[in-house]
């Protein structure tokens, strides 16, 4: 039992969604520093790795706040955590390679991707939740 059975009303989904959208506004945009920014493409690094875990720390928090239980919460934390992390060093990777101008088309094709591809994360994660709860 998550602790949250049988309130997965779609309002309640759309309210999940919601909160981690806004989380994931919080830890990409407005918290995220430029330690973090610039060590994303170094693998391992702990600029990636603290960005990624601010984006996890977040869900967990936003999963406890909703009602989860705490073991389904800890495994999609540590889910995204990894999803997060590869996504970023992949983009920082591609993006050290291509070197898109910002004033150009390519640079926001691979903004547009690194983004969508968070979104799909989210996703997955109240997926697991409906599933699982």
């Amino acid at each position: 039992d998550t602790g949250a059975k049988g309130i997965m009303t779609p309002a309640f989904v759309l309210l999940i969604l919601l909160l981690l959208q806004f989380k994931h506004l919080l830890a990409d945009y407005v918290w995220q520093n430029g330690w973090m920014i610039a060590n994303k493409g170094n693998y391992g690094h702990p600029g990636g790795l603290a960005h990624a875990g601010l984006h996890a720390l977040l869900t967990v928090i936003v999963l406890v706040v909703t009602g989860f239980a705490l073991w389904p919460i800890l495994i999609l934390g540590l889910l995204e955590f990894a999803i997060h992390y590869h996504i970023d060093f992949a983009k920082d990777r591609i993006t050290r390679v291509r070197k898109p101008d910002p004033k150009k088309r390519e640079y926001w094709v691979f903004h547009g991707i690194d983004q969508f591809c968070h979104q799909v994360t989210l996703v997955g994660v109240v997926a697991a939740l409906l599933w699982f709860g």
